[in-house]
């Protein structure tokens, strides 16, 4: 049973890294694009700002699993 318990906190440990480098993935395209912004014309800016809202919904997304993750483990150890 032992076994079972590491190979999940294991594979659980896996994604809780995967989904943290989602998250600091758009966290910086977000940034890079809001830099961006200040150096554009309307139009393009409009197009940067669609771009910026996926990747704050992208980031809400990925916290949301992050918390979820964690929030299992906690529940596994217990």
């Amino acid at each position: 049973m032992d076994f079972f318990k590491k190979r999940i906190r294991k594979y659980q440990e896996k994604k809780l890294d995967e989904i943290t480098s989602k998250i600091q993935f758009h966290q910086y395209t977000k940034k890079q694009l809001e830099q961006k912004i200040d150096e554009m014309i309307h139009d393009e800016k409009t197009m940067i700002i669609k771009e910026i809202s996926y990747h704050s919904k992208m980031i809400n997304i990925w916290k949301k699993n992050e918390e979820k993750l964690k929030k299992q483990m906690s529940e596994m150890e217990d």
